[in-house]
């Protein structure tokens, strides 16, 4: 009789759940029917598995203080629900010692607000926990039922009839969190297209987010620098030095996904979106709460399908500063390499600072992308653009830049706010930012300073000549400037061939003793002249006795036919090496 009765409150159960269509509803009203069905039940709690946390949480109970209970977290094999998660089927709790026994392995965290949710901390007196499984067959949650006031146990047939309900209501739970999901994602997608299209920018549509999901919202460029936040909670700091150095590591890592974590400092909890065009990252969507308060996942999952309202919304900003940056480089480009007399001066300075006293300098930055598959480089190429873009928002000057095959031009306007010193670090940047994410390897010519823009195709040539010379060159620096080169602007300048004529007339005599194994005359020689032709210094620097030295420049006054040497005859020789060295012909530079 007793077991009839029950069957007929499972029907009736099963009737109600399936009535019922928004997710809260069903899981409030499924333990409302366990409770009923389940004869002498006093209490019962939902728990669902979160994937991303590996943990329980709990969505919905009966006899317990929610709030406090809504912060537990079950790790799969914790406490008796966590047990029957793992276990993946039902299990009797039939007493006093089996609860205490199952919930021994609670952390602290979860015993702390398990005894919350109780007006003290009591152990049930009995309990049943079943495994809710989806129609995939995989673990969604775990239905708890407790007596704590009669004094009942659960038998066998409890846990069947149990896990008979369970199945039904994990039906009801999949129909119900796919309408809710549906409708949530409608919900907030709509409302923040409409504000969308009323141009309500970036900042709107920020702030109708944090709205909707009573939470902060940050958004950051993928320089983890921030473009929009709304302030939900008044307690809570968005941006502190913590989430920018956690944003910089996801970002730096490449992490794909939804990330979650906690932030001692502000005690709140984070999530972070990844706003996205065509799967690159520029951007990142943050959402902000308190503290064990878990995102709903119905609004997770409805954010990540507005996310490219956001990104679209990004898209549109960087367009228009992009649009702007072009515009004045189409007018440098111009500058710089048409042959047309009317050359559009004026229109160039009316982007960057004028003046009688005004400097400009030309930097070119080259990057070796001939490694670079051509379909991933015009994508390369918007990112690199993006960081320039950034980089250059932060100098105090305004630079005009264009890009042709991946290689850049800057005219840097300077003043007592920017030199050319200045100005390196922010090329070096760009050379670091292209080598730690395409492992490009780059370098830097600048010009000779100017102070009218008619000079500025001759300082871009000297920027190409310096960059030129760092090629040929087995030198560490990535940046030069042409007024570092010292005579080797000269040799720029030269033909080539002309150059090695002059080794070989000067020097070939030395060159080829070297080569044959007969000794390292050349090099002494330049070391010999670096030292003011001092013979102990010398010495020093070779690593050699200084009676080697002797013997070394005695054999090369023999192959030079000289007793001595001239002042004439020196800067000959010392100019014939530095010429070798530059056309990396022979091995003679320490550099190698």
């Amino acid at each position: 009789m007793k077991k009839e009765k029950q069957l007929l409150s499972l029907m009736q159960s099963i009737r109600v759940l399936s009535s019922a269509r928004e997710l809260p509803d069903v899981l409030h009203q499924l333990i409302q029917e366990a409770l009923q069905v389940i004869d002498g039940s006093t209490s019962g709690v939902l728990f669902l598995y979160d994937e991303q946390q590996d943990a329980l949480y709990a969505e919905s109970a009966i006899g317990f203080n929610m709030k406090a209970l809504g912060k537990v977290r079950l790790k799969p094999g914790e406490g008796m629900s966590g047990k029957t998660f793992e276990l993946k089927k039902g299990s009797i709790y039939s007493n006093l010692v089996d609860t205490k026994v199952g919930m021994a392995n609670l952390s602290s965290h979860s015993a702390k607000y398990y005894g919350e949710s109780l007006a003290e901390w009591i152990y049930p007196k009995s309990a049943i926990s079943v495994p809710l499984h989806a129609s995939a067959g995989t673990c969604i949650g775990v239905l708890t039922v407790d007596i704590f006031e009669q004094n009942r146990q659960f038998e066998e047939e409890d846990l069947e009839l149990l896990e008979m309900f369970a199945r039904q209501a994990s039906i009801a739970i999949e129909n119900a969190r796919l309408y809710s999901q549906n409708k949530r994602t409608q919900e907030i997608h709509k409302a923040l297209s409409r504000v969308s299209l009323s141009n309500g920018g970036l900042d709107e549509i920020t702030a109708a987010l944090a709205r909707l999901i009573s939470k902060d919202v940050l958004v950051v460029n993928e320089f983890s620098e921030e473009l929009s936040s709304y302030t939900y909670h008044r307690h809570h700091l968005v941006l502190t030095n913590h989430l920018s150095d956690k944003l910089n590591s996801i970002f730096s890592i490449g992490k794909s996904g939804v990330q979650k974590w906690n932030s001692k400092e502000v005690h709140a909890e984070f999530y972070s979106f990844p706003i996205q065009i065509e799967s690159v990252t520029i951007g990142m969507l943050v959402i902000a709460g308190e503290k064990d308060a878990l995102l709903d996942p119905l609004d997770q999952i409805a954010i990540e399908q507005a996310l490219p309202i956001f990104a679209m919304e990004l898209n549109q900003r960087e367009k228009k500063d992009v649009d702007d940056f072009v515009y004045a480089g189409s007018l440098l480009e111009m500058a710089i390499h048409s042959s047309n007399k009317e050359v559009p001066y004026q229109e160039l300075m009316m982007h960057i600072p004028a003046g009688t006293n005004q400097n400009y300098v030309v930097a070119k930055v080259q990057m070796d992308h001939c490694v670079v598959p051509v379909p991933s480089l015009n994508r390369m190429k918007q990112q690199l653009l993006r960081k320039v873009y950034y980089e250059m928002s932060k100098l105090s000057e305004t630079v005009i830049v264009y890009e042709r095959h991946f290689d850049l031009t800057f005219l840097f306007p300077l003043s007592t706010d920017l030199s050319i010193e200045q100005v390196k670090p922010f090329l070096h940047e760009l050379l670091n930012y292209a080598d730690a994410t395409w492992n490009l390897s780059g370098c830097v010519g600048i010009g000779s300073k100017m102070n009218k823009l008619s000079e500025i195709q001759e300082s871009h040539a000297e920027a190409v000549q310096a960059i030129t010379f760092l090629q040929r060159m087995s030198v560490q620096e990535r940046i030069i400037d042409y007024e570092e080169l010292g005579p080797y602007r000269l040799f720029l300048k030269m033909e080539e061939t002309d150059l090695r004529q002059y080794v070989i007339d000067t020097i070939g005599v030395l060159i080829n003793h070297d080569q044959q194994g007969r000794g390292e005359l050349v090099k002494t020689m330049k070391v010999y002249m670096e030292q003011g032709q001092h013979l102990n210094e010398s010495a020093h620097a070779l690593y050699v006795h200084v009676n080697t030295v002797k013997y070394r420049l005695k054999k090369i006054y023999q192959l030079l036919k000289v007793s001595s040497l001239s002042v004439s005859h020196a800067f000959e020789i010392e100019l014939a090496i530095k010429i070798a060295d530059y056309l990396e012909r022979y091995s003679i530079s320490d550099n190698r």
